[in-house]
């Protein structure tokens, strides 16, 4: 009988299966934060492209005009009409107003004078007031509303004048006893406003001058009757004035650099100081003038003193003149002031300098293992030359023997002369690192002018930038040779 049992069923026990998609995730994810963790650890290096530019700096400031300005006043009591238009130009035959004691001047004027119309040119002059005023409105400076209302008072008055100047003079062939012509005191520019400032000197220069919110002046137009001894008008008589204003350290550096620079030194040491001029536009009217320029100090504070031999009618109406000084030096290669270093290099003298085929360099006394001294030579780069030394990067190597060209102690001796000289002396050249090629490279720059945040450079220098050069943003976190990208 044959032997029956329970068949046994074979089980195979399978392992847990890898799943790939969870690993390939797991090392992205241990990538991004290892980056992320470099990211935020190391220093970041940012480029920046150079571009030609200025920096528009504010150069503006308020001056206070100085004349020869004489003020003449009424003889007798009476009632005022002005014949000369302020800032006109009189002559002693010149009538600059009359004045009808008994009042029946004015009276037959008005009967005279029937409508008076003005014309597109004298509404223009009023459009341009009103225009000046709004676009020089302050909320803060209200006391500039009484001035508008005077100036434009003044205005209509002038016009209204002007229109009846024909009917002044056909008045007086029947009436001439009426009322007393007064010609002007001596040839000069007439103005019809008094502030204080008529007599006014550099000798009583102070700081009060310059307070815009105490200045007073009086419009003498405005007056319809006046007593003897009330001014009547005042006489600008000579061409030559003066606007002084407040220097702040940049300006005076800036003018006394240029005073400094005209000075002259004679065979027996004698120093004359010639006349410095400097560009000024005025806001008024946008002219551009070239007045010499001084400066004064009082009590610690320098002012800048402007003379001028020409445009006085122009501005003579105005005590407070606001202008810009115009420097010729803020055009250049625009680069930010962080992109800046110093680099230390070798001061060798030029005299040392020598050329072989088109290699420029020097010759350096080296000793043979022979113990014999000779004369090689080493061509390098120069960065820099003026008239007595050259300046060379210490840093910098042979390609051959992959060592520095020049170090420390080094002898260097003069082309056919048995003069030596020891290297070691080192000066400082200002410049950025430039990053072109992929790592950085020291650039010398020579800066014109800089603010808080830019500088300008002289473009085209040797060893310099160009314009679209990429250059490191911030210099103090690279060091040279610095592979970038």
């Amino acid at each position: 009988m044959a032997k029956t049992g329970k068949k046994r069923k074979k089980v195979v026990r399978m392992g847990r299966t890898l799943n790939v998609g969870v690993v390939f995730f797991g090392f992205i994810a241990i990538y991004l934060i290892i980056c992320i963790y470099m990211y935020f650890t190391s220093t970041h290096i940012s480029g920046y492209e150079v571009i030609e530019g200025n920096l528009a700096t504010d150069y503006r400031y308020t001056g206070i005009a100085l004349r020869t300005e004489q003020v003449y006043s009424t003889e007798k009591t009476g009632y005022i009409n002005y014949y000369a238009s302020e800032s006109e130009k009189v002559s002693v035959l010149s009538t600059v107003y009359t004045l009808d004691e008994s009042g029946k001047m004015a009276d037959i004027l008005q009967e005279n004078a029937g409508d008076i119309s003005l014309g597109e040119e004298d509404y223009a002059e009023l459009r341009s007031q009103i225009s000046t005023y709004m676009s020089s409105f302050s909320d803060m400076e209200f006391d500039s509303v009484y001035n508008f209302k005077t100036n434009v008072d003044s205005t209509i008055l002038e016009l209204v004048n002007q229109n009846m100047i024909d009917k002044l003079d056909s008045a007086a062939d029947d009436n001439s006893a009426l009322f007393t012509r007064y010609n002007a005191a001596t040839a000069g520019v007439v103005e019809y406003y008094i502030d204080g400032y008529e007599d006014a000197s550099l000798d009583d220069l102070n700081a009060d001058w310059f307070d815009e919110t105490k200045y007073q002046r009086q419009n003498l137009r405005t007056n319809e009757l006046v007593s003897s001894g009330d001014p009547a008008y005042k006489l600008v008589t000579d061409e030559n004035w003066k606007l002084v204003f407040p220097l702040d350290a940049e300006m005076e550096s800036y003018i006394l650099d240029k005073m400094q620079a005209n000075q002259r030194t004679a065979e027996d040491g004698t120093v004359t100081q010639g006349t410095t001029y400097i560009q000024i536009q005025f806001d008024k009217d946008g002219e551009a003038v070239w007045p010499s320029v001084t400066v004064e100090y009082r009590d610690g504070q320098a002012y800048g003193v402007l003379s001028f031999v020409n445009s006085m009618v122009r501005y003579a109406n105005e005590r407070y003149l606001s202008f810009e000084v115009l420097r010729d030096e803020t055009s250049g290669l625009k680069i930010p002031k962080t992109a800046i270093t110093e680099k230390d290099f070798y001061v060798i003298p030029a005299a040392y300098l020598t050329k072989v085929e088109n290699d420029t360099g020097f010759m350096k006394q080296v000793t043979g293992e022979d113990g014999a001294v000779t004369a090689q030579f080493v061509n390098c780069t120069i960065y820099y030359q003026d008239e007595e030394n050259a300046y060379v990067d210490p840093e910098e190597e042979s390609f051959s023997t992959s060592m520095k060209k020049l170090v420390s102690g080094d002898l260097l001796v003069k082309t056919d002369s048995s003069e030596t000289y020891q290297v070691g002396q080192t000066a400082k050249l200002t410049g950025v690192y430039n990053i072109n090629k992929g790592y950085t490279i020291f650039r010398r720059v020579e800066v014109l002018y800089e603010n808080e945040e830019y500088s300008i450079v002289k473009e085209g220098t040797s060893f310099g930038l160009s314009v679209y050069d990429r250059i490191v943003l911030n210099a103090a976190t690279v060091t040279e040779d610095q592979v970038i990208y």
